[in-house]
């Protein structure tokens, strides 16, 4: 007879192993933790509480980013829009929110108080944009084509 490989040895060992109660008992459980940590870790399970809360804050951050394009479009629609722009990025930059706050500017239609989110928003879009020359359309796209 001829002696066995190391494979064909590893193998026979395989098959011939009968784990005791114990040690399956622990082992499924070792299983199902490592299973549950690399889940929830890197895995990027999460609960029904954190996916309520993720969606909650991403609905939330919609709407401002929606209202806030609404605040800068009706700013530049607006009658004097290059001096109240010019005034506005003449303000320091924790100014401009309540600028646009006390203006109105950030208060919904359905709202009676401005909203701090939208108006910080709006204030940053707004900073980024030049006003226009004479005879120069007043519109958010015109001031990011001359950027």
């Amino acid at each position: 007879m001829q002696p066995l490989t190391r494979m064909e040895a590893l193998r026979q060992r395989w098959e011939d192993y009968r784990p005791s109660k114990t040690a399956t008992f622990w082992l499924v459980a070792g299983a199902i933790v490592a299973t549950l940590i690399i889940g929830f870790g890197p895995g990027g399970w999460v609960t029904a509480g954190s996916a309520k809360k993720m969606v909650d804050e991403a609905a939330a951050s919609a709407r401002h980013e929606l209202a806030a394009a609404v605040c800068v479009e009706e700013f530049m629609e607006a009658a004097n829009a290059s001096a109240r722009l010019a005034k506005l990025n003449a303000a320091s930059w924790y100014e401009r929110g309540e600028l646009l706050s006390s203006a109105g500017w950030a208060t919904m239609p359905d709202r009676e108080e401005p909203n701090s989110v939208v108006a910080s928003l709006c204030a940053s879009k707004l900073s980024e944009m030049k006003a226009p020359e004479a005879g120069e359309s007043l519109t958010p796209t015109s001031a990011k084509k001359e950027s």
